[in-house]
């Protein structure tokens, strides 16, 4: 992160801090520059592709039009195991909803992202970072892409646009045409028998929990938990129609079958987590926790062991 190498360590003495309001308060600002950050990438081999802002404080000259102007976006590109994954989030109206998108495409995209990062000149702002406590979310905006050689771009201010709005734009229709291209065959979801949750803990506990897909669209959900001690706890409980019609949509919502290979996003973890999607002619896809995906998309993991491991 903040633009150092992967076997680099960030020390103090490179951040330069502008503001810091000590214990955070509403209103108090934290801003720091990485003063060692490279506001020019040499490699052209990117991994991951992750920005997004709000727009709304922007007013735009005359010359532009506003009719289908952009208010938000987000974007995120990847490599998955079988192709790119991508993912666009915009808002064309004030203060409106967000319509969003993914797919997994055959042709690998990140090339084209390499050369609207160079053409915008995003590194000029790597290590930058500004927080103002107390502000609502998507009011500023964060840009995280990293490279193969270890080099990185990070950047972000919740407080006002960090990218330009013609790049914006040109970054809308870029994920827009990848939308478009030919992509990998995921199962239909028609087809999911049960999933399979596994939580393994450091001090050797575990959670288990499979959720089977019954025939009238009900579920049952069955789990075994052992904590410290040698005991393990079982139980098995029913699960309503809707609430599994439920899950299968922030399944298909977050594209989670197709995650498998995607980056972690490198935060310690304390335990090792994995959701199994298991169809009716044996196939499985695996996802599992912590990776670095845009929140929309990557709470979809929590909202699934949230329902087979605490409500049921």
């Amino acid at each position: 992160m903040f633009g150092k190498n992967s076997d680099e360590k960030i020390d103090g003495k490179d951040l330069k801090r502008y503001f810091e309001s000590g214990p955070p308060v509403c209103g108090g600002t934290d801003s720091y520059r990485d003063q060692k950050a490279p506001k020019e990438i040499v490699s052209k081999d990117m991994t991951l592709f992750e920005a997004g802002t709000s727009l709304f404080t922007l007013v735009l000259p005359p010359d532009k039009d506003s009719s289908s102007r952009l208010w938000y976006i987000s974007a995120y590109a990847a490599y998955a195991d079988k192709g790119s994954f991508v993912y666009l989030s915009k808002s064309t109206e004030c203060r409106g909803p967000a319509k969003s998108s993914w797919a997994l495409v055959k042709r690998d995209v990140l090339p084209d992202l390499v050369r609207l990062v160079d053409e915008a000149d995003l590194a000029r702002s790597n290590g930058c970072h500004s927080t103002t406590h107390g502000l609502p979310e998507d009011f500023g905006g964060r840009v995280f892409i990293k490279y193969a050689s270890g080099e990185s771009i990070s950047f972000s201010n919740n407080q006002s646009p960090i990218i330009a709005y013609d790049t914006c734009v040109r970054m809308a229709d870029l994920f827009e045409s990848f939308m478009g291209e030919e992509r990998v065959a995921l199962k239909d979801l028609s087809g999911l028998k049960e999933i399979r949750f596994l939580e393994e803990r450091d001090n050797g506990g575990f959670t288990k929990a499979i959720l089977a897909f019954n025939a009238d669209g009900t579920g049952t959900n069955r789990k075994s938990m052992r904590f410290d001690g040698p005991t393990v706890y079982e139980s098995e409980k029913p699960v309503d129609a809707e609430t599994m019609s439920k899950i299968k949509s922030v399944i298909e919502r977050c594209g989670m079958l197709a995650w498998s290979g995607l980056p972690d996003s490198g935060f310690p973890k304390i335990s090792k987590k994995s959701m199994s999607f298991v169809f009716d002619d044996g196939e499985t896809f695996t996802a599992e926790d912590g990776k670095e995906l845009p929140y929309a998309i990557g709470n979809g993991f929590f909202a699934i062991e949230l329902e087979v491991t605490t409500k049921h």
